[in-house]
């Protein structure tokens, strides 16, 4: 017959406390139910586990012997229950491209933070967030052509091209007084041609030759390659405002082009932390609207 769990427990707490009255306290039991199971312990192990010493006891060699097991096991499932507890708060996984995270997110986190902080949040970055089943994710945040978007995806926001770069660039090429003089510019390219096609339509301009230029995923990349002077890129209002503000780029026209893109959000089949995320859904929503109303003094680029 093994020991029982309560009177291996009541022992390892009195070997710990050296004495069965803190053992008690600490086990919220009385020094009688302390005494009584170590008691039944030694006489189930034919073994004396402690000497009296008054209120005191010490361990005798058998008892530090077994002692160092007890810690040892009650350690682990200590462990075990602190992991399963943090487990159960069950982070709420969002996937998103970097250019919204770092430009639109993070400057709201910490008020995320404070209105939600029993809610864990784990940001997955992804270039094509949602295409890959394997993301394990329970919100997908997508950048896309307004004409493309999924039926049951909600719109977070509009997005207006307009064309940017450097004033080294500017000094350099310029000036630029006609949008088609951009054809035979430098063009730097997000994902495909996409978001130069629209923005030649939208301002008149029809290219006879397929357009040309380097194309990258990573629209932080392009942005870094407009401060540079590397080219010309499609910016997005309102996610470039502050670079605009702060001079990192600057504006070739002063077009006013309607929306072609968007950021779009929708929870994934399945997700395993169903209120929490739809806290997440009506936080991410609640704060798009409030930009939009002029609530928000953030200059998010």
């Amino acid at each position: 017959m093994r020991p029982s769990l309560p009177a291996l427990r009541a022992f390892d707490a009195a070997a710990r406390q050296g004495s069965f009255r803190a053992a008690a306290e600490d086990l919220s039991v009385t020094p009688t139910a302390v005494s009584h199971h170590i008691r039944g312990l030694e006489d189930q192990l034919g073994l004396k586990l402690f000497e009296r010493e008054g209120r005191d006891v010490a361990l005798t060699e058998e008892g530090r012997r077994l002692a160092k097991a007890t810690r040892q096991a009650f350690g682990i499932l200590d462990d075990a229950v602190v992991a399963l507890h943090n487990s159960a708060r069950k982070a709420v996984r969002v996937s998103a491209g970097p250019i919204f995270t770092a430009r639109w997110l993070m400057p709201r986190i910490s008020d995320f933070w404070q209105a939600h902080p029993d809610i864990e949040l784990e940001v997955v970055p992804s270039f094509q967030p949602g295409v890959r089943d394997r993301e394990n994710v329970d919100i997908v945040i997508r950048w896309d052509r307004l004409a493309g978007i999924e039926g049951d995806a909600v719109k977070l926001m509009e997005l207006s091209p307009v064309a940017i770069t450097s004033e080294d660039f500017l000094a350099k090429h310029g000036p630029i007084e006609h949008p088609a003089e951009l054809l035979q510019m430098p063009l730097l390219h997000q994902r495909n041609h996409w978001g130069w096609l629209d923005w030649f339509a939208a301002m008149g301009v029809v290219s006879a030759d397929p357009l040309q230029g380097p194309v990258f995923e990573d629209a932080n990349v392009l942005l870094r390659g407009a401060t540079e002077g590397q080219g010309v890129v499609v910016g997005w209002l309102p996610l470039i405002d502050q670079d605009l503000a702060e001079q990192r780029v600057v504006r070739i026209f002063d077009e006013v082009i309607a929306p072609t893109h968007g950021y779009f959000v929708k929870s994934r089949e399945g997700c395993r932390t169903g209120q929490d995320v739809q806290k997440v859904l009506d936080w991410l929503t609640k704060e798009v609207d409030r930009d939009a109303v002029g609530g928000s003094n953030r200059s998010e680029s």
